[in-house]
């Protein structure tokens, strides 16, 4: 109980009872006399523009009061009084809002969608989304409940989402396909499957996933398969099977390298060698064509020459013979002078040889070979 003076600034209230226990209300600002009263200062509550107030009374109603707004908590009349901030939309957003019916009770569900601030009633409340989500300590893992948010992100005009057939289309994606990945790698053993895992990326191994998708308003357009895990010791195994086999492939490629480089080589050699002997023979043909062309012109030559020896000898023969017959022309005059003269040609000529100086007979027996004689 307090006795004396109390003072309330602006903006502030205060709860004060009174000896019979009878409340009232005191508004500041101003300054109060209490005598053997109970004075206990009121909290204050305010909301802005984007948030808004929640006010639950000692009979269990519920008001919900949008900002800007300022409230006291009257202990008298209220149980709680909490500020929650609105709920901002963009245009891509949406919130799945449940109101129920004041009188009947029914509970009914539509969207709100964005942009806009929403502030729900005091009979309205969102749903919260809690799906599968990635495990923050393994990133290739897909845990329950690691996603939980109300606001869901949409494509303009292409939302479409059916809350009545899932929960959680994560968990229904996730569940799909593990059953047609089952479906698809039981039908083949480890190292078919590790052959034929690239056709994981086609649409069509996936009949379950697209089948739920099409029932709760999902579209699947491309599933891209990114690897798996198998079982520790297998996953040894194959990991040491596939460095033998890269091992070998290495050392296979590296050979097929090597005798590639040789065939190469021998090819560019053989190449070389034809290029050589042929460019040898073009240089011997031209060696051979200007012997030939040499010897043809020093054969044109040789027989110009002999041509130009004959004609010269020719030449000197008739020459000869012209002189020769203009001897004979002279001689054969000379002597029909002398016959006209009356004399005795034989002797003439006789005369005009002198004797020999040597007379060779040869004389033969009857039926002896013939002997020809001829003077050099």
């Amino acid at each position: 109980m307090t006795v004396g003076w109390r003072t309330l600034d602006a903006r502030e209230q205060a709860l004060i009872y009174d000896l019979q226990g009878r409340a009232r209300i005191e508004e500041g600002p101003q300054r109060l006399f209490l005598w053997r009263e109970k004075f206990i200062p009121l909290k204050r509550f305010s909301a802005n523009q984007n948030e808004y107030l929640v006010v639950k009374t000692r009979d269990g109603s519920i008001d919900n009061k949008p900002g800007p707004c300022v409230m006291f908590f009257n202990p008298v009349e209220h149980d709680r009084i909490t500020v929650h901030s609105a709920e901002s939309l963009d245009a891509n957003e949406v919130l799945v809002v449940y109101r129920q019916h004041p009188t009947t009770k029914e509970v009914t569900r539509h969207l709100q969608y964005g942009p806009t601030l929403f502030i729900p009633q005091a009979n309205e409340w969102l749903h919260e989304f809690n799906w599968h989500g990635t495990d923050p300590e393994n990133k290739t893992r897909k845990i329950p409940g690691a996603m939980r948010f109300s606001k869901l992100q949409v494509i303009p005009d292409q939302f479409y989402y059916n809350l009545g057939a899932t929960q959680d289309p994560i968990a229904d994606f996730i569940n799909c396909l593990c059953a047609d990945v089952v479906a698809f790698a039981s039908k083949l053993t480890y190292m078919e499957f590790i052959e034929k895992a690239g056709d994981l990326n086609n649409l069509s191994n996936y009949s379950q996933l697209m089948e739920r998708c099409k029932a709760i308003g999902y579209t699947i357009s491309k599933v891209v398969f990114r690897g798996y895990f198998a079982w520790d010791k297998l996953q040894q195994l194959h990991d040491s099977a596939i460095e033998q086999r890269t091992k070998l492939k290495i050392a296979y490629e590296t050979e097929e390298q090597n005798q590639l480089l040789i065939d190469t080589e021998l090819k560019s050699e053989l190449e070389r060698t034809t290029v050589e002997q042929s460019m040898e023979l073009e240089n011997l043909k031209h060696k051979q064509g200007l012997e030939k062309s040499q010897l043809e012109h020093k054969l044109n030559l040789s027989l110009k020459e002999q041509e130009e020896k004959v004609k010269q000898m020719m030449k000197e023969h008739q020459a000869k013979l012209e002189a020769r017959k203009a001897s004979d022309k002279e001689t054969l005059k000379h002597y029909w002078n002398l016959k006209d003269l009356r004399v005795d040609i034989t002797e003439f000529i006789v005369s005009q040889n002198p004797r020999p100086n040597k007379i060779i007979r040869v004389s033969a027996a009857e039926n002896a070979a013939n002997l020809h004689l001829h003077q050099s």
